[in-house]
């Protein structure tokens, strides 16, 4: 009797671990993907004023008439005179350096004309109305 008793309490000692009781499977997380949009308030700085440039005036200063544009020249300059030269090669280079000043201005414009557009928030606005409304700021 004791012996079955001992057997009895062992085997209910060890019975849990002598058996393998699998887990219930948990189910596989659900993932769900939301999509959200949101637009970036991106500063957009108006362009600068525009440049205001002042005459030059240029005298044609040659043998012929050279006493004549002096006098001229001191009537202007109340006595007094300074005479700058430049060649026809000086006049062409300084003509094309202005006009690769101008090409240069009208690709930056455009530039910031695309990332404008590429970042405005305000999808009916047309770069020509941005132009205008800029126009208007740089009065005011």
């Amino acid at each position: 009797m004791r012996i079955l008793s001992s057997l009895l309490v062992i085997g209910l000692m060890s019975g849990c671990s002598l058996m393998k009781i699998e887990p219930l499977p948990t189910p596989e997380p659900v993932i769900k993907t939301v999509t959200e949009y949101k637009t970036l308030e991106i500063f957009q700085p108006p362009l600068p004023s525009k440049i205001d440039l002042q005459d030059v005036k240029f005298f044609i200063v040659t043998e012929k008439n050279f006493e004549e544009q002096i006098v001229r020249i001191r009537k202007m300059q109340d006595g007094t005179f300074v005479l700058f030269g430049i060649t026809p090669q000086d006049y062409e280079n300084m003509a094309y350096n202005l006009q690769e000043l101008r090409r240069y201005i009208r690709q930056q414009k455009e530039i910031i004309i695309y990332y404008r557009e590429a970042t405005q928030a305000d999808e009916g606005t047309t770069s020509e109305d941005w132009l205008e409304q800029n126009d208007n700021l740089n009065k005011e």
